[in-house]
């Protein structure tokens, strides 16, 4: 069959429209869509919604409640950070460095519009939070929580250093400005949950976050404001060894028991073994009053980085020289740079089998 020109030219020109017109791919896709859309159908309402982590709270649960909650007002959302109790020294001198004010505290959470982060569980979280109205889970934990909701929530929930990160990336996506003092918030975070990034549960994203917000913070020597930031809190001025022991201190559970777990900080190995005297007698002398089975504390210093673990009630012992290895000298020592996360990874197994064991030998 003869081909005329005017055939030609009109066969040319619908090839060219058919390959130069957009295909329908993740890249035109996320042209059009922006970052708060997949939340849409979330329905928080003309109230205040409370952006809250855990209790006690740390640097990580505050500062990124602060920066989180600034990120929701700035996509339209009516959003107040919060807190469930006065916060530690390090995180006052984070709070006090970059003028932001301390949030209020929120002692019960019923019948509230809730974000929860930096935890999943109802354990961890402040009186009331059965009955609240969680709308969103931004946490970088495993999945150890009992949290259930009426109605779909957004849950994110990623294998970094801190909670702060996730956020920091959320703003990205949202393509919302930080401001210094947000940039200060979640740098603080970050560097006080990945001990100056030295922590075993960094990821090359936490390192990014701490490169790209110290820049927004005007933070020259991230190491210097770690140290200062650590100075504050490892002095535990004017506390009790029952405060210094509850000061960052989470509670599990694993087949059945119930366990806590304190994380306290020294900066020098001298003064790690005298805290170290100081908490194993008050707990030793008061574990009794403990609503717990078993309770463990982790103790480090930032010059060596060396970690011990001491253990509290019956069969805490034998669970944490199973989980850990046993020196010389009788004392459990970590691998350098373990974090809480990676410490109840190891003992809950344990914790487990221990429980079955003993209830095995009970029935018998």
């Amino acid at each position: 069959m003869k081909i005329t020109k005017l055939t030609f030219a009109m066969v040319t020109i619908l090839c060219l429209l058919i390959f130069s017109a957009p295909t329908l791919n993740a890249k035109n896709i996320s042209k059009k869509i922006n970052y708060p859309a997949y939340m849409q159908g979330i329905d928080y309402g003309t109230e205040i919604t409370y952006v809250i982590g855990h209790k006690p709270p740390d640097s990580d649960t505050i500062c990124t409640a602060i920066a989180y909650a600034n990120l929701k007002r700035k996509l339209g959302i009516n959003c107040e950070a919060r807190i469930s109790a006065i916060p530690n020294a390090e995180t006052a001198y984070a709070l006090n460095y970059f003028e932001v004010p301390v949030p209020e505290i929120l002692n019960n959470a019923a019948g509230k519009n809730i974000i929860l982060v930096d935890h999943n569980s109802f354990a961890q979280a402040i009186p009331g939070m059965k009955d609240a109205n969680i709308l969103e889970i931004i946490d970088h934990h495993n999945l150890i929580g009992d949290v259930k909701t009426s109605a779909p929530v957004y849950y994110r929930n990623m294998p970094v250093g801190c909670t702060s990160t996730i956020v920091w990336l959320s703003y990205l996506e949202s393509n919302v400005a930080i401001d210094k003092p947000m940039a200060g918030m979640m740098l603080s975070a970050i560097l006080s949950d990945t001990d100056n990034l030295q922590s075993n549960t960094t990821t090359t994203l936490d390192r990014q976050a701490v490169d790209y917000l110290k820049k927004k913070a005007e933070i020259k020597d991230c190491k210097k404001y770690f140290l200062d930031m650590e100075e504050e809190f490892a002095a535990y001025k004017d506390m009790t060894e029952k405060e210094i022991f509850y000061s960052d201190y989470k509670e599990f559970e694993s087949g059945g028991l119930k366990y806590g777990c304190a994380t306290v900080v020294a900066l020098t190995p001298e003064k790690r073994n005298n805290l170290k005297d100081k908490l194993d007698k008050w707990m030793k002398e008061n574990f009794s009053n403990q609503k717990m089975d078993m309770v463990f504390l982790k103790i480090h210093d930032l010059e060596t980085y060396t970690a011990e673990i001491s253990a509290y009630g019956e069969g805490a012992q034998e669970c944490a020289e199973k989980a850990f290895r046993v020196d010389a000298d009788g004392h459990i020592y970590l691998n350098p740079n373990i974090s809480r996360k990676k410490v109840v990874k190891f003992l809950n197994p344990v914790i487990k089998n221990f429980a079955e064991y003993n209830d095995f030998n009970k029935a018998a």
